[in-house]
């Protein structure tokens, strides 16, 4: 499932250097969060590397207003796509302080959750987030990371 998958990453952002591999770790967090949601439509995923200021340029286009602060979800504008992820790595990098996570765990999180959103799923009140955090922590299980604390089931 999901490897008729393509995601397309650009990073125009230049305040944090991108480490190596983790353009194959958004990859693949893309595609363990569509197979996990059974989704095997032929179609491409837009993931774009951004800063925090980029990230607001978007606000008022994203998908829903309880998406996670690091990562906005835009509907697609051209048929075959999913629609655009724009994750803000500078977000990313100042929550790994925050939680005292990698910034792997970062990125792929954040992946998994805009996937997740682009399908529809939202947080929308507390019974919807925990259901969905529920959900990520397995999907970032089965790609070898710890699930956040509490939603470990």
């Amino acid at each position: 499932m999901a490897s008729n998958l393509k995601v397309i990453i650009t990073n125009p952002q230049t305040v944090i250097k991108i480490p190596s591999g983790t353009r194959m770790l958004v990859r693949r967090s893309c595609h363990a969060a569509l197979e996990y949601e059974h989704y095997d439509n032929r179609i491409d995923i837009h993931v774009v590397f951004a800063d925090n200021e980029m990230l607001h340029e978007h606000d008022d286009k994203r998908v829903s207003s309880f998406e996670a602060p690091e990562v906005i979800a835009l509907p697609p504008e051209e048929e075959g796509s999913l629609g655009t992820l724009i994750i803000s790595v500078e977000r990313v990098t100042e929550l790994t302080k925050v939680y005292n996570r990698s910034f792997e765990m970062g990125i792929v999180f954040s992946s998994v959750h805009g996937v997740l959103n682009l399908l529809g799923q939202y947080y929308t009140d507390q019974e919807t987030k925990d259901d969905q955090m529920r959900k990520e922590a397995r999907i970032l299980t089965a790609l070898g990371y710890s699930p956040i604390v509490g939603y470990d089931s």
